[in-house]
């Protein structure tokens, strides 16, 4: 069975991720089907989604593809944050139709989207604390973009769940269904409004918003000791324990080194 399928509806290209036996976990191969699906197309609009009736919507960073070795497990190369980045970078918008949990990479793949629509029991949650990964730079511009800096440390700093109808995301999550069947219909509803319009106009205003939106270049010793510090967690005895606490179905031990 294939990671993904692709569907065209006149001029609006519909993606589905087709592994719930993995929960839709972001692998290497799962993130370079979605990234060629996207980056193979030239639509009005793209709809990125899950099968109906899912209770997680992508389980985010396959945990299996995390390295070992020493090397960073969210290296600018990972397919995963190439994925992220050919959203973003995508010459037409893109609405990600949300039904069960987001969590993780999936929850950042999400806030790349340009529209979120979503089921009223949809959840995202941001998980990097959980397995001791040091979250990327350019992750966490993205979640400063999605929501207020607040609600971005609480998702990071607890990794806790929040439904799509919470507070803290409103503005965030664009509209609210009530069904599977209802969110693809206004997902569709949403697409062909957009189709109907025009694209390089479109096109346009998209790219100025990116570049608006773009995280502000750093000095050099700023990126270094942010590098630094990355490094420190992603070599840490705590990453071990959170890789393998995931693996033994347990609690993780941290003890700060």
């Amino acid at each position: 069975m294939p990671l993904a399928t692709t569907s065209d509806v006149g001029s609006i290209r519909v993606v589905t991720m087709t592994n719930p036996d993995r929960r839709n976990a972001l692998s290497h191969a799962m993130a370079d089907v979605l990234s060629e699906a996207i980056e193979s197309s030239s639509p009005r609009c793209l709809i990125l989604r899950a099968e109906p009736g899912v209770t997680t919507w992508s389980a985010g960073h396959d945990i299996d593809d995390l390295p070992t070795d020493g090397s960073d497990p969210l290296a600018w190369t990972s397919p995963v944050e190439h994925l992220v980045r050919a959203v973003r970078a995508a010459p037409f918008p893109i609405i990600a139709a949300v039904e069960g949990g987001a969590w993780g990479a999936a929850c950042n793949l999400t806030f790349a989207c340009d529209l979120i629509i979503a089921t009223r029991s949809a959840t995202f949650a941001i998980t990097p604390a959980k397995l001791g990964v040091p979250y990327h730079t350019d992750g966490v511009a993205q979640f400063l973009g999605a929501v207020p800096l607040n609600v971005a440390k609480e998702m990071f700093f607890t990794a806790s769940p929040l439904p799509a109808d919470s507070a803290h995301l409103a503005g965030t999550v664009n509209r609210i269904v009530d069904n599977a069947e209802q969110l693809e219909a206004e997902a569709m509803n949403v697409a062909q409004r957009i189709a109907s319009l025009a694209p390089l106009s479109i096109r346009a205003i998209k790219a100025e918003m990116n570049a608006l939106t773009d995280a502000r270049p750093m000095a050099s010793g700023t990126f270094e000791q942010l590098t630094s510090l990355r490094r420190a967690a992603w070599r840490s005895q705590d990453y071990a324990e959170g890789l393998a606490a995931f693996h033994e179905r347990r609690e993780a031990h941290f003890t700060g080194e």
